[in-house]
């Protein structure tokens, strides 16, 4: 008997803040953090052992300090967004009136890891061009795909002028565009659960006339 498809919860998602996914695996995973972490800690179960970041966006990031002191969890980024924590400017602290929180990454990502949950294993997916070291996740047996800020629903895509690179997004959302994927789960807005496939490729179409590359 096959494996029950892969839960995914969002705990907070409010405003400007970003998505917080749940994923209910054996080994309890947070997929980004947002700001206020006490809306997330109140529905997060005891045993949280692994936070993983999608991008260093402070709208991403910001609570870590207070789920880590609360639960324990380790903390996961990609490689290519560990110089730019401390920037109050790259991370979009400043923009949000703020400072860069203390945060300590004790696991470094890298395109093509593989994280193992005990009953499920998210595959890494390196999609600069929002940020440098902007990640997606996907797990193959359910189709599930988190995409941070890389692809939101109806067709768009995140910003590449905080710090990202629009020909490296075009070639992010091509990569994307190849995956089967079932349900979407965005950095912000609501999961796209219809014609996936159909709106992957039609924010890669949208990117590709924006930036005419």
């Amino acid at each position: 008997m096959g494996l029950c498809r892969m839960q995914v919860i969002n705990v907070n998602g409010v405003f400007y803040d970003s998505n917080a996914y749940l994923i209910d695996a054996k080994r309890k995973t947070l997929v980004d953090v947002g700001i206020d972490g006490s809306r997330v800690l109140k529905n997060l179960p005891d045993s949280l052992e692994l936070v993983i970041l999608t991008h260093c966006h402070y709208d991403h990031v910001a609570a870590v300090p207070e789920i880590v002191e609360a639960t324990e969890a380790k903390v996961a980024m990609h490689e290519g967004d560990m110089p730019l924590i401390k920037s109050d400017r790259i991370n979009c602290a400043a923009m949000f009136g703020s400072k860069s929180p203390p945060l300590k990454i004790d696991i470094v990502l890298h395109d093509g890891d593989e994280i193992n949950l005990g009953d499920y294993r998210l595959q890494v997916i390196h999609t600069p061009g929002h940020t440098p070291g902007s990640i997606c996740l996907y797990e193959p047996a359910s189709r599930i795909m988190i995409t941070g800020d890389t692809v939101f629903e109806n067709g768009s895509f995140g910003r590449t002028d905080i710090g990202g690179n629009p020909e490296h997004m075009l070639s992010s959302l091509e990569k994307l565009a190849g995956y089967d994927v079932s349900v979407l789960y965005p950095g912000h807005g609501q999961p796209v659960t219809d014609n996936v496939q159909e709106s992957l490729k039609a924010s890669f179409r949208n990117a590709r006339r924006m930036f005419m590359l």
